[in-house]
């Protein structure tokens, strides 16, 4: 985490750096993007509260504070006339995130955003399992997924532990600690270093397809897609069939 700047957006200006940052232009071309997203009940019945997302080659991690920026987080229109929303909607720019589920769901639901080009890689650890003939039937968390997979910084578990405690119920927290405000600093470094390992954990992941089966990457993409897709048919965000691992 030390590597990265942490931003945390809550103005139209600040907003207005980010969009830039995330944008391709004549001299960049951004072809990658990692979110994640924090909230109370994070799914079509709840509330998102912040928005996390890096560029791949940059060193900045923004957290976009949807609590206080509402709609306009992803309807604010730069002076080059780019929002939040195009580039989340883009199929150019390919996103990755782990479990696209309930984020999707919320997306759409509560602010019309239709995520495109999505690369989840909650699947694509499964499509690392399977490609080595491995019976899988249960997907990975993304703590188990990184602890596995990565050698994660020193102080990735104090911050693991520190930000849960805050914020999860069954660790002694509360869902709210993601809407008081201001915020605390313990829980802007909780929503920031999960997304600032994914672009590692995609190479790792990637390098560790085996040779049973092809075209992995392809099949996770189409199955990424299909997560995205259930956003739009009755909701079951909960319960015990969403730890299944899916065909890819």
């Amino acid at each position: 985490m030390n590597s990265f700047d942490i931003i945390l957006v809550d103005t139209e200006d600040l907003l207005d750096a980010c969009i830039n940052d995330l944008s391709s232009t004549d001299t960049r071309h951004i072809s990658k993007l990692a979110i994640d997203l924090e909230g109370v009940e994070l799914c079509r019945i709840g509330r998102i509260s912040t928005l996390q997302i890096i560029a791949d080659g940059s060193q900045t991690i923004w957290i976009i504070d949807i609590t206080v920026l509402g709609k306009l987080a992803f309807d604010h229109v730069d002076s080059e006339g780019r929002s939040l929303r195009q580039i989340l909607e883009s199929t150019e720019t390919q996103k990755l995130l782990y479990d696209v589920r309930n984020d999707a769901d919320a997306l759409i639901h509560l602010y019309g955003i239709e995520l495109a080009n999505t690369y989840d890689l909650q699947l694509l650890e499964v499509a690392v399992r399977r490609s080595c003939n491995l019976r899988v039937r249960l997907v990975s968390g993304l703590g188990k997924a990184i602890e596995t997979y990565i050698k994660p910084p020193a102080q990735w578990e104090q911050v693991k532990r520190a930000g849960a405690a805050l914020c999860f119920p069954d660790k002694g927290g509360s869902y709210d600690a993601f809407e008081k405000r201001p915020l605390d600093a313990r829980v802007i470094e909780y929503a920031a270093q999960d997304v600032s390992l994914l672009f590692e954990l995609e190479k790792i992941l990637e390098g560790r397809i085996g040779s049973f089966g092809n075209d992995w990457m392809g099949r996770v993409s189409q199955a990424s897609a299909a997560r995205v897709h259930e956003a739009y048919g009755a909701y079951a965000g909960h319960g015990q069939h969403r730890a299944l691992a899916p065909t890819v």
